[in-house]
C-alpha cells in the first residue's frame, strides 16, 4: 500500500512526506490507494528511507519485467546521457578539499612553532638536546600529527609536574593549551579530508552529495544522475558523486547489468562517454554494438578539420619507418612510450611520442607549432584509442549510426526533461546516496508509470 501511495505521489508531483500524509486525508485518489489508511508522515518517511531502501533494485527489476512482457520495450537499442540534481543540502556549507589541506598545513607550521618553543623551554630545564640544533633534529620538517602534538604534551606534563618553577609551569601550561586547541583543528581537517576523499569537497548537511556546476552556472551540492532509456522508458538509473559522465560509465554498466542481467545490443551515448577505457568495456560485451561518440567526432565532419593541414590527424604516416610527415615534408620520428595515468579513474593509456628533428626556419611553424620557446612540433598518439575512434567513426557514419544519433537526444533527453519540467523533480528530498538511490528509483518508476498511462490515451485515441 504505502508503495502504491509513493509511485502515485511522485507521479503527481507530491515529494515530501508531510504532503503525502495530506493528501492522504483530502485526496480521493490517494485515500481510496490506501484504502483509507492514514499513515503519518513519519511512517512514509521510514519506509522511503528503510524498507523501501532494501527492496528497490528488485521493485525496478519487475517494473522492467512488465515493461517487457508487454512490449512497451525490447531492450533493444540503450540511450545513454548524465543530468546533475540538486541535493537536500545547504548551498552554503559546502567544504572543500583544497581549503581543509590548506587550512590544516597552517595548523601544523603553528604546532611547529610551539614545538620549538617546548624544546627551548625543556632544554632550559634538563638541556635535553645537549646544544644539538632543532633543525638537524629535523623538527621544522615533520609532520605534524595528533600523535606527535600527544608527545610534545606529555613533555610538557613532566615540566608541569616536576614543580621546578612557576614561570616554566605557567609556561608549559599556556604552550599545553594553545597546542591541545590546534590538535582539534587538525584532526577536524584530516576528518574534512578524509569525508572529501577524492572529490573536490562535500556538503556538511549531506556528506555525500559533491559540489556541482549546474546549467544555470550556479554551484551546488548535487548528484549525477546517469540513465539509459528505450522508447523513451527508464531501463537503468544510477547515482553518482563525479560530475564526468563518462568515468562513471563504467559503474552505470555494472548496475544495468545486474537489473537487466544482459545487455541491450546496441548502447548510443554522446561524445563524453567516448574514452579508451569504455571503449575498451563494450569490446569485451561480444553482443554489444557500440555507438558512442568521442569528443572531437562533431569537429572531424567540418571541412576546416579535414582540409587542417597542421591537424596532426592529417598528417601522413609512414608504417615503415614508423614516422609522420609534417606539411612542410619533414619527418616526425618516434622518441619515447609511456603510461599514462587517468586522475579519476586509475586507467592506464600507453602514449607514444613523434618529434621533428628541426623546425628552424619553418615558414609554418607558427601555424603548426604552439610552443612559444621555439621547440620542435610534437605529437602524442595514442594507438589503441585511435584504432577505437576509428570503429566508432564506421559505426556512427553507417546510416543505422546516422539514426540511432538523432534518436538519442529526443530518446534521453526527454526523459529528463519530463522528470525535471513536467514532474517538477529538480532536487532530492533525501539525503545520503542509498537514500538517493533509492528516490531516484522511484522517480524513474513514476516517469515509466506516466509513459504507459499516454500510450493508452494515445492508443486510444
Amino acid at each position: 500500500m504505502l508503495l502504491k501511495i509513493l509511485l502515485y505521489a511522485y507521479s503527481v508531483k507530491v515529494y515530501t512526506g508531510r504532503r503525502i500524509a495530506k493528501a492522504l486525508r483530502q485526496d480521493i485518489h490517494f485515500m481510496w490507494l490506501s484504502g483509507m489508511s492514514r499513515p503519518d508522515f513519519r511512517t512514509i518517511n521510514n519506509f522511503r528511507s528503510s524498507r523501501a531502501k532494501e527492496v528497490i533494485e528488485a521493485l525496478f527489476e519487475q517494473v522492467l519485467l512488465f515493461l517487457v512482457k508487454h512490449e512497451h520495450i525490447k531492450l533493444e537499442n540503450y540511450f545513454c546521457d548524465g543530468s546533475t540534481l540538486a541535493a537536500d543540502g545547504n548551498k552554503h556549507k559546502i567544504v572543500w578539499k583544497k581549503n581543509a589541506e590548506r587550512f590544516k598545513d597552517m595548523a601544523g607550521e603553528k604546532c611547529r612553532e610551539l614545538f620549538k618553543q617546548i624544546d627551548t623551554l625543556n632544554a632550559a630545564e634538563n638541556k635535553q638536546y645537549a646544544g644539538s640544533d632543532l633543525e638537524e633534529r629535523g623538527l621544522s620538517a615533520q609532520e605534524v600529527t595528533a600523535e606527535s602534538i600527544d608527545e610534545q604534551v606529555e613533555k610538557l606534563d613532566a615540566i608541569i609536574a616536576s614543580g621546578t618553577g612557576k614561570k616554566h609551569q605557567r609556561k608549559a601550561n599556556s604552550l599545553k593549551k594553545k597546542l591541545r586547541e590546534k590538535q582539534a583543528k587538525i584532526v577536524g581537517y584530516e576528518q574534512q579530508i578524509a569525508i572529501a576523499a577524492e572529490r573536490s569537497g562535500y556538503n556538511k548537511t549531506d556528506t555525500d552529495a559533491s559540489a556541482m556546476r549546474m546549467k544555470n552556472k550556479e554551484l551546488l551540492p548535487a548528484y549525477n544522475v546517469l540513465a539509459g532509456c528505450e522508447d523513451q522508458f527508464i531501463v537503468s538509473v544510477s547515482i553518482h558523486q563525479n560530475t564526468n559522465d563518462g568515468s562513471c560509465f563504467n559503474d552505470h554498466l555494472q548496475k544495468l547489468k545486474t537489473q537487466n542481467h544482459e545487455l541491450p545490443k546496441a548502447i548510443i551515448a554522446d561524445s563524453i562517454f567516448g574514452t579508451e577505457q569504455n571503449y575498451e568495456l563494450l569490446e569485451k560485451e561480444e553482443t554489444v554494438t557500440s555507438y558512442l561518440k568521442f569528443p572531437s567526432f562533431h569537429a572531424e565532419q567540418k571541412k576546416s578539420y579535414k582540409q587542417n593541414p597542421f591537424n596532426k590527424d592529417n598528417f601522413g604516416y609512414n608504417s615503415e619507418s614508423d614516422s609522420y610527415t609534417c606539411p612542410n615534408k619533414k619527418q616526425l620520428t618516434f622518441q619515447r612510450v609511456y603510461q599514462q595515468t587517468h586522475k579519476k579513474t586509475g586507467y592506464q593509456s600507453t602514449i607514444k611520442e613523434y618529434q621533428c628533428q628541426d623546425c628552424s626556419g619553418c615558414p609554418f611553424y607558427s601555424k603548426c607549432c604552439k610552443s612559444t620557446t621555439g621547440e620542435n612540433r610534437l605529437i602524442k598518439v595514442n594507438e589503441k584509442l585511435e584504432a577505437y575512434k576509428q570503429q566508432a567513426r564506421e559505426a556512427l557514419n553507417s546510416e543505422r549510426g546516422v539514426l540511432l544519433r538523432k534518436q538519442r537526444s529526443i530518446e534521453i533527453e526527454s526523459c529528463f526533461g519530463d522528470i525535471k519540467h513536467n514532474m517538477g523533480f529538480r532536487r532530492f528530498h533525501l539525503r545520503g546516496i542509498k537514500k538517493v538511490e533509492t528516490e531516484i528509483s522511484i522517480v524513474a518508476m513514476a516517469h515509466n508509470l506516466r509513459k504507459i498511462h499516454l500510450k493508452g490515451i494515445k492508443k486510444a485515441a
